[in-house]
C-alpha cells in the first residue's frame, strides 16, 4: 500500500519560512550524497585495515552485502554534519527580526550597524548573500584590534527599545559537552574572557583614527545593559530543562566550579562592583567604575532562555515541532537499495532513473510529482504506470524481504523526487 510522506525536500524552496528553509537546505546535501550510494558502488569503499577490524571479512555470505551497506550508509552519515551543530541557534536566530547566530566579538559593532545583514549571514553562512551583500562584509571599516583571543557566542539579540544586548551560548541538553567545557565557557573561553576585556577596559576595535574598548563601544550604540547568559534547553527527556534537571543529570556542579571563579574574580577586581548575586540560580549583575553600563552574567534553563533573549514566552518545545521523513526514510531507503546494488549490481533506484532516460511519459509523470510536491493522487498516477508498463523490471529478488512493492517503489519514488526538486 503506498504511503504518503511528508518530505521538507519536495517542498518548494521559495514558499518556506525561514525555519524550515533551515531544515531544507542541511537535508537536500544530504539527499544528494545517499542517492549517489544507491548508484553508485564505488561511492563508498573500505581499506583492508577497517575490512578486517570492522568484519567485513568474515560476515556470512548471507547478509554481508547488507552489512557493508549498514557501514557504508551510516558511516557517511555520521561523518557529515549536515548543520546539525549549529541547527538550533539558526532556529533560534530565525525567530525574532534582530537576532542572530554565531555572533563573534570582533564582529560586534558590524553587527550593531548592519543588524539584518549579520543576521542573515549568521544563518545562511556566506553563500546565502548576494555579491554586493558580501562586498560589505569584506570592506568592513572596523578593525579588531584586540591582543587576546576573540569570543565567538551562539546567539544573540539586539533590544533596541530597551538599550540591551543579550547573547546566550547554547546547549541543547542538560549533559551536552562535559565537565571542563561547561566550566570554561564561564572562565577562560567565553564569560571570563569578555569580563576581562572589560575589567581593564583594553581597546578592542578602531574605526578609522579612534579606537574603542568594549565599553566605549557599547556606550556609542547607546547600549546601557549587556547580558551574557549559558542557556541550556533540555533535559535527557526533551522537556524544558531545569535547575534541578541540570544537578541530577548534567553538568551542574561543573558550570557552578565556573561561576565561582568569575565570582571571585569580580569579588577581588578594583574595577569592577557587585550589584547583585545569586549563587543557586548562577546569575550576577556587576557594574564597573568607569561606566553606568550594567552587566549581568548567568546561567538560564528551558523556556527562561527564550523569555530573556527575546522579551516574550515562545517555549522551547516549539524548537522540535519540526517532523519531516526525508532523513530516515532515505538513510533506510539507502541501506535497502546499497545493500542490493551491491549484491545484484542493480535496484529500484537504478532502473527507475534509467527508465526516465527512455521514456517521455514517465518524464513527464515525475515532472508532475515534483510540481506537485509530491502529493498523493500524482505519486499512485506515477506508480501505477511504472508497475503497469515496466513491472517485469522491477523483480521481486530486487526487494527488500517482506517489503511490499507498491509502498517501496512508492518510497524510492519519494525519495527521488526530494533530491530532484
Amino acid at each position: 500500500m503506498i504511503k504518503k510522506r511528508n518530505l521538507i525536500c519536495a517542498k518548494s524552496k521559495n514558499e518556506l519560512e525561514i525555519g524550515h528553509l533551515l531544515l531544507y537546505e542541511a537535508y537536500k546535501g544530504i539527499l544528494a550524497n545517499l542517492k549517489n550510494l544507491c548508484t553508485n558502488i564505488g561511492a563508498k569503499d573500505f581499506d583492508p585495515v577497517a575490512k578486517v577490524y570492522d568484519g567485513l571479512l568474515s560476515v556470512p555470505s548471507n547478509i554481508k552485502e547488507y552489512y557493508e551497506s549498514l557501514l557504508g550508509v551510516t558511516s557517511y552519515y555520521n561523518s557529515s554534519h549536515g548543520g546539525k551543530g549549529t541547527y538550533i541557534e539558526k532556529k533560534l536566530a530565525s525567530s525574532f527580526e534582530t537576532c542572530s547566530s554565531s555572533i563573534k566579538l570582533s564582529e560586534l559593532p558590524f553587527w550593531l550597524e548592519n543588524p539584518s545583514l549579520y543576521r542573515k549571514k549568521g544563518i545562511f553562512n556566506l553563500d546565502g548573500l548576494s555579491q554586493q551583500e558580501k562586498r560589505l562584509f569584506r570592506t568592513n571599516p572596523w578593525d579588531w584590534i584586540g591582543n587576546n583571543k576573540d569570543v565567538n557566542i551562539d546567539v544573540g539579540n539586539l533590544l533596541t527599545e530597551d538599550k540591551t544586548i543579550v547573547l546566550v551560548e547554547i546547549k541543547n541538553r542538560v549533559d551536552s559537552g562535559g565537565t571542563a567545557a561547561r566550566r570554561e565557557i564561564w572562565t577562560s573561553e567565553k564569560f571570563g574572557t569578555i569580563i576581562n576585556y572589560m575589567e581593564y577596559d583594553e581597546k578592542l576595535f578602531r574605526k578609522e583614527d579612534e579606537e574603542y574598548s568594549l565599553m566605549e563601544l557599547l556606550e556609542a550604540f547607546n547600549i546601557e545593559n549587556l547580558q551574557i547568559y549559558i542557556g541550556i534547553l533540555f533535559d535527557k527527556c526533551d522537556s524544558p530543562a531545569t535547575i534541578t534537571s541540570d544537578r541530577v543529570n548534567g553538568f551542574y556542579s561543573s558550570s557552578k566550579s565556573g561561576y565561582q571563579d568569575l565570582l571571585n574574580k569580580v569579588t577581588q577586581s578594583r574595577t569592577i562592583r557587585l550589584i547583585s548575586k545569586s549563587d543557586e540560580a548562577l546569575q550576577m549583575d556587576i557594574g564597573f567604575t568607569y561606566s553606568d553600563i550594567r552587566v549581568t552574567v548567568g546561567a538560564l534553563y528551558g523556556d527562561d532562555v527564550t523569555l530573556r533573549l527575546f522579551k516574550r514566552e515562545l517555549p522551547v518545545s516549539n524548537l522540535l515541532l519540526l517532523k519531516y521523513d526525508d532523513i530516515w526514510l532515505s538513510l533506510l531507503a539507502t541501506i535497502d537499495e546499497r545493500a542490493i546494488l551491491l549484491k545484484y549490481q542493480k535496484n529500484y533506484t537504478s532502473i527507475f532513473l534509467n527508465l526516465l532516460k527512455g521514456d517521455l511519459n514517465l518524464r513527464v509523470k515525475y515532472d508532475v510529482l515534483i510540481n506537485s510536491e509530491c502529493m498523493e493522487n500524482e505519486l499512485r498516477s506515477i506508480i501505477g504506470y511504472l508497475l503497469n508498463s515496466y513491472g517485469e523490471q522491477f523483480e521481486d529478488k530486487l526487494l527488500p524481504n517482506k517489503k511490499d512493492k507498491d509502498e517501496y517503489l512508492a518510497d524510492i519514488v519519494q525519495f527521488l523526487c526530494a533530491c530532484d526538486a
